[in-house]
């Protein structure tokens, strides 16, 4: 009786075959999941943006509270002169101290101002950068040995808002122009912003 069986080359075309197709999986898995965390990275900085656009406000809203005016970086101090300026760059961030005078914490980024993918490592850019501490809480003290490092920065800035008037611009000086901005290096450099207007709507 004559058995037929597999040649060699018959079973090096099999192998071949299905080489290829578990290669075409994986590149879609692998592809699949490249996009999943690409995307899961944008909503973090969508979020981080957009709370630092929020905290701008609650200090706009706390100040018309406490002292009428609505551009003094704490309302609970004393130093009303203590305003956001016009292209400075800011950290801010919740301030979670029991013995904190105001619930949200700004720092001005007064070394010099660097970003991009080769100035990760400088002492600018950290100065700005996100560890998680123990209540998987976002905040820019990585000084403290207890919370994890990201690869994320952020910060605030002040523009100017102008309009033209006939032919020339003309500063709003009850108004920023807030430009929040998320960096983060993770598969590659990135960068996301959102900016909005926040004026002294109760004097416009």
């Amino acid at each position: 009786m004559n058995k037929k069986a597999f040649s060699i080359i018959e079973i090096l075309v099999w192998i071949f075959i299905f080489s290829m197709w578990i290669a075409w999986v994986y590149a879609i898995i692998s592809s699949t999941l490249r996009v999943n965390d690409l995307n899961k990275n944008y909503i973090i900085a969508a979020n981080l943006a957009n709370e630092q656009i929020e905290l701008v406000r609650n200090i706009r809203d706390s100040n018309y509270k406490k002292i009428q005016k609505y551009n003094v970086i704490n309302p609970s101090s004393n130093n009303y002169t203590n305003v956001f300026e016009f292209w400075k760059k800011y950290k801010i961030e919740n301030n979670y101290s029991m013995s904190a005078n105001f619930p949200i914490e700004v720092t001005d980024i007064t070394s010099w101002f660097e970003q991009w993918v080769d100035k990760l490592n400088s002492s600018s850019m950290k100065s700005y950068a996100l560890c998680i501490d123990s209540l998987n809480r976002y905040t820019h003290d990585c000084n403290n040995p207890n919370n994890k490092k990201t690869m994320f920065y952020k910060y605030v800035s002040f523009d100017k808002v102008s309009y033209k008037e006939w032919t020339a611009p003309k500063d709003i000086t009850e108004a920023y122009l807030v430009t929040s901005k998320i960096i983060w290096y993770i598969r590659w450099y990135h960068e996301f912003e959102i900016k909005s207007i926040i004026a002294d709507w109760k004097r416009l």
